[in-house]
């Protein structure tokens, strides 16, 4: 039995869903894997599980695979601190751990043999181990997952169609032009210093103005009030045009992901969710990424 630890934003669920559909297209024959979705049940951040509402997946969740009361015992565990891996090892089953972050510890506290990855790395010997219980927490957001299975994940994340009118006026232009798809993450990122600093975003459209001085740019944020007062620092006034792109909050913001997407050139900052974008994106020409 293998187990996906699954959490955060529709980003991470995504990674976390191609990482398990590599090992199971690579492995043909073996048991399905499941997702342990507790994080869900027990927080409310983002806009919860979107994987199933957004694409339409249906996936081995533990919630709809466990007995109603053998997963109601375990969600009580889980919020006395004894996270599912630990669980499933007090019952007495041969469980070990494979993480790339030692946020496991705050996610999944466990206590039996772990193993180590560097995080961020293409690494598919970690789904060939033969054990019976295996839990994988990690985001794996590394593009050797994706690409290793492209045809069959992009057949498989495909975007509801869009049609409301203002996010058909934005999708018309952003085919009709040389857009560029400008991510700004700000949010919690502010708190713990991981936002791409304002130099980035003016450097990158400076070059790209070199090749496409016609371009006009399309900001996506979660603070777009921030990235309009800030647009002189940021370089966006270098281009032509600018459109801020609006509305698409309260379980919407998939829609950004979707139009980012559709975008000729792209500039995106530290975000799972921009970087998801550009690998979903297949009319993109050039890609500037903040490392």
């Amino acid at each position: 039995m293998k187990i996906q630890y699954l959490n955060g934003g529709l980003a991470n669920q995504v990674f976390q869903y191609v990482f398990v559909r590599y090992a199971e297209i690579n492995h043909p024959g073996e048991e399905p894997w499941f997702f342990d979705d507790s994080f869900f049940f027990l927080n409310e951040v983002h806009n919860g599980f979107e994987l199933e509402k957004v694409f339409g997946l249906k996936l081995n969740l533990l919630s709809r695979s466990l007995d109603e009361d053998v997963w109601q015992e375990l969600l009580t565990n889980k919020r006395r601190g004894i996270s599912i891996p630990q669980s499933f090892k007090d019952l007495g089953f041969s469980m070990m751990m494979i993480t790339e972050f030692d946020n496991y510890k705050e996610h999944n506290p466990f206590d039996g043999e772990v193993y180590h990855i560097p995080g961020n790395v293409f690494l598919p010997e970690i789904t060939n181990i033969n054990s019976d219980y295996i839990y994988y927490h990690g985001y794996w957001l590394h593009r050797g997952w994706f690409d290793a299975c492209r045809e069959v994940i992009e057949k498989e994340l495909t975007f509801p169609e869009i049609t409301d009118q203002r996010n058909r006026l934005y999708m018309d232009q952003i085919l009709q032009t040389e857009s560029v798809a400008v991510h700004v993450r700000r949010g919690d990122y502010v708190k713990i210093g991981w936002t791409s600093q304002n130099e980035f975003y003016n450097k990158a459209i400076k070059d790209i103005l070199v090749d496409y001085p016609n371009v006009e740019l399309f900001v996506f944020s979660d603070d777009i009030e921030w990235c309009r007062e800030n647009e002189e620092a940021l370089g966006f006034s270098r281009a032509k045009n600018v459109v801020y792109v609006e509305g698409n909050t309260e379980g919407k913001n998939y829609i950004d992901l979707q139009l980012m997407s559709l975008c000729k050139l792209m500039v995106i900052g530290k975000s799972a969710f921009s970087y998801l974008a550009m690998l979903l994106n297949d009319r993109v020409e050039r890609c500037i990424v903040d490392q």
